[in-house]
């Protein structure tokens, strides 16, 4: 009860600008950024036409890194964990949509590389940007908060009842980068 009104039971609900579901499933969190992803895309391209710029993809792209990109890392700090496994880069509907764009702007078939793709515009994919938002927005390796360590010990304390852990997929994302250790020693 709030005040005096109960309280409807909902599958899902906001909080904070992300939506959580009642199975805790970030893809579906991860997938209500792709509202704004699309917006941004769509305005993208129609100041394209308007503005006489079809003919300097170049512009779309830099368009893309300043609002595309930002659009689909709606929550990330939050979703994206999950994310960062080793070959899933292309996997994630956002990712999807944001390879989409960049095709259509280069106008190369839907079959094209992926990397082929990301180089020729300068972008990365958007797992390079989740990840550097869930580690260094948050302060994590930055921190000497005891409640920031105490809170991802207990997070990884959970996971063989639990079988998911936001740290432990942070962890697992350090693997192959160059200081591995040094960036899971200071986790």
């Amino acid at each position: 009860m709030l005040a005096v009104a109960a309280l409807k039971c909902s599958d899902s609900f906001r909080y904070l600008g992300m939506t959580y579901h009642r199975t805790l499933n970030m893809t579906a969190s991860s997938e209500h950024a792709a509202i704004p992803m699309l917006a941004a895309a769509h305005c993208i391209r129609g100041f394209v036409r308007e503005t006489a710029l079809c003919d300097k993809p170049f512009a779309s792209l830099w368009l893309a890194k300043a609002y595309v990109v930002p659009a689909g890392m709606d929550g990330c700090q939050v979703w994206s964990s999950g994310f960062l496994r080793k070959g899933d880069v292309f996997r994630p509907t956002l990712e999807t949509l944001h390879l989409n764009f960049l095709k259509g702007t280069l106008g190369v078939k839907q079959s094209a590389p992926n990397w082929a793709v990301l180089r020729e515009c300068a972008h990365e994919p958007l797992r390079f940007y989740w990840f550097r938002a869930a580690i260094f927005h948050n302060g994590l390796l930055s921190s000497n908060s005891d409640t920031l360590k105490q809170t991802l010990h207990a997070d990884l304390k959970l996971v063989p009842r639990a079988n998911i852990s936001w740290a432990l997929d942070i962890l697992r994302a350090f693997e192959g980068l160059r200081g591995c250790d040094t960036f899971t020693q200071a986790f």
